[in-house]
């Protein structure tokens, strides 16, 4: 017979698998940072095309990132939340499942609102090296 943990896991110790609107406001995405932004490597504010990705402006495949409240996409990447390590109104770090193409992967990030309104994403890329990447708010 398996083992059940009293919020009903299988016995393996892992946190519970996040269902749709089980979320408390604690781990979720901060509402500051939720919407569109584009990465900032244009020099200047981006315009509303910035932030498209269309087959007509696929020079912003890679760029635009979207904050859900349960995470993030860009492109073809994203990641769901699966661990809230520390969160305020205008950051968050947190562990975020990103499997892709059935490859279990998971990555820890710092999404961080900054002076002036971008957002600056904290990440170790698997070097050991911490890379940050600064986005601006695409129009509304």
């Amino acid at each position: 017979m398996m083992p059940v943990e009293p919020d009903g896991g299988i016995g393996d110790g892992a946190p519970p698998i996040r269902t749709a609107g089980s979320e408390s406001a604690e781990d979720t995405m901060p509402a500051s940072l939720r919407g569109q932004w584009r990465e900032n490597d244009l020099s200047r504010t981006p315009t509303a095309k910035d932030c498209e990705q269309t087959s007509d402006t696929n020079r912003n495949f890679g760029k635009v990132l979207t904050v859900r409240n349960d995470g993030y996409t860009l492109f073809e990447q994203g990641g769901r939340l699966m661990e809230v390590h520390n969160r305020t109104d205008t950051m968050i770090d947190a562990t975020f499942d990103t499997t892709y193409a059935d490859t279990p992967t998971q990555a820890r990030k710092d999404f961080a609102l900054q002076p002036g309104g971008t957002l600056a994403i904290n990440h170790d890329d698997g070097d050991g090296i911490l890379n940050v990447t600064e986005y601006l708010p695409c129009p509304e």
